[in-house]
């Protein structure tokens, strides 16, 4: 049976929000609780997951190792100093990264590699983005959240324009019928689908990246 231990395996993240919302997408799709706990680690920012590449992969002989990071503003940026720092360990990688998440060898190291862009390899954004690309197409709450949000800001809320998807999320989740949770806890309440194309991309990087099937 394939165990997700971090003596094994381990996929390194932004931070909380983006752990536990990763850790209730794997839940939903199959993985149990307790497997998922340690897996994902949390390196506190983008710099943070950049920063541990050159480690992880240097000590991850015989380990599958997974990184996802915001693309934030211009996903070539971030894919070139990836690139870089896979480079330096001995992992081969393209001028781009593919549409479906990078998934390689190191040579050097014996190490699997994944790398995953939010939201989806392709366009500007954040873990936000592909929260909100997991929401049924059609929902009636979404665009009255994108309109409230952003006549919030025009009547002096605080938030800064780089929040405003996150302002925006957050809004659209204060409407559920339990209002504010946590993203990965309202992908457990299935306020958020996840066999959708958007959830389903992932879920096959994942795969690839580290070998199991998951439902």
């Amino acid at each position: 049976m394939f165990q997700l231990s971090k003596d094994r395996h381990q996929l390194y993240v932004e931070g909380q929000d983006d752990k536990h919302a990763i850790r209730h997408l794997l839940i939903r799709h199959g993985f149990d609780h307790q497997e998922v706990q340690g897996f994902v680690e949390d390196e506190g920012d983008k710099q943070g997951v950049l920063d541990a590449i050159p480690i992880a992969v240097s000590a991850g002989t015989g380990k599958s190792i997974g990184f996802v990071m915001d693309a934030n503003d211009s996903p070539q940026d971030t894919w070139r100093a990836v690139t870089a720092l896979l480079r330096e360990v001995g992992v081969q990688t393209p001028n781009e990264i593919p549409e479906g998440g990078f998934a390689g060898e190191s040579k050097t190291f014996r190490a699997r590699v994944g790398v995953w862009l939010m939201p989806d390899n392709r366009k500007t954004g954040a873990l936000e983005d592909f929260l909100r690309d997991l929401i049924d197409e059609g929902d009636p709450l979404l665009p009255l959240a994108e309109n409230s949000a952003r006549k919030a800001k025009q009547l002096g809320a605080q938030y800064s324009d780089g929040d405003h998807r996150k302002a925006l999320l957050h809004t659209w989740l204060a409407w559920q019928k339990e209002p504010g949770l946590r993203y990965g806890t309202a992908i457990r309440a299935r306020y958020f689908g996840v066999d959708g194309a958007a959830g389903r991309r992932f879920i096959n990087w994942f795969q690839h990246v580290f070998g199991v099937r998951v439902l």
